[in-house]
């Protein structure tokens, strides 16, 4: 009875981090597990005991336990694949909160609890108080955000095309920031294609809270892997001061690289004293 109820032939609920459906579906891969893995590790245990020279009386009993062992391992891994997964998600998440509170709960074990408060707070103040700092830590944010927001349209688009079957989400290889957003490498599973985000890239922009989403493949040879360009905010917008006025300043305009003096424009080039220039004749060759 517990055995088959772990095996998934009782009634899956729905739990906090993993979908029924996904559950039901992974139980039923967790009992094809147990017995294909078994089998085949009990093959190879029997081979292997018995030209190491053990007796086949004594080699079918270990092989059989060498099987069940296997089998059992496969099935826990298969039926727990899901929480691992949703887990591998959020390992960004986890592993930052560890890098930083670890150190902060552990200074507080060994020394006073306000040093510690104070290591946290002067870290938070340090993020939030340095321009570069902060807009560092928020770029590399926006990565994190965009690699869940992108998990949660596809899980939508797939839902909407009546597909049930598990694991066709695609894999999120790396995120990164750029001057205009975000780029994020996308590998995508059997079963989709460029073809199937054709018309709905403003759809993704509104899962990543972005105004705009370009989406193109990444390689000639691979057509899974493609290419997401995220962005929100035009790096164009800023006045960008040439450094050509400098050249041409007036030298009576003072130390203010010649673009302004009093009010007017300076170039520093008098065109009138520029001469025109002069033809010269072309001249013919004779016959």
């Amino acid at each position: 009875m517990g055995l088959s109820r772990f095996l998934g032939d009782g009634r899956v609920g729905t739990i906090a981090l993993v979908d029924a459906p996904v559950s039901r579906s992974y139980a039923q891969k967790a009992r094809l597990a147990l017995f294909v893995g078994g089998a085949v590790g009990a093959a190879l245990a029997s081979v292997v005991l018995f030209l190491s020279g053990l007796s086949l009386w004594a080699a079918v009993p270990v092989s059989l336990l060498v099987g069940v062992v296997t089998g059992l391992a496969l099935a826990v891994l298969v039926t727990a694949w899901p929480v691992l997964r949703v887990l591998w998600w959020w390992s960004v998440e986890i592993t930052a909160a560890g890098l930083v509170l670890g150190p902060v709960m552990w200074l507080g074990r060994v020394t006073a609890g306000w040093l510690a408060a104070l290591l946290l707070v002067g870290l938070a103040g340090t993020v939030l108080g340095v321009p570069k700092v902060r807009r560092w830590v928020t770029a590399w944010a926006w990565c994190v955000v965009v690699r869940h927001r992108l998990r949660l349209c596809f899980a939508q688009f797939l839902r909407s095309a009546s597909r049930s079957q598990s694991g066709t989400l695609p894999l999120v290889l790396w995120a990164r920031p750029t001057p205009a957003g975000e780029r994020v490498w996308l590998w995508l599973r059997p079963g989709l294609d460029l073809s199937d985000l054709d018309g709905k890239a403003g759809k993704v922009a509104v899962a990543c809270w972005a105004s705009e989403v370009r989406v193109a493949r990444a390689s000639a040879r691979y057509a899974a892997l493609l290419r997401v360009d995220v962005t929100r905010r035009d790096p164009l917008t800023g006045v960008v001061l040439s450094p050509l006025a400098v050249l041409f300043a007036d030298k009576t305009a003072g130390p203010d690289l010649g673009v302004l003096a009093g009010d007017e424009p300076v170039g520093g080039l008098d065109l009138e004293d520029v001469p025109a220039p002069v033809e010269e004749p072309v001249s013919r060759g004779r016959r």
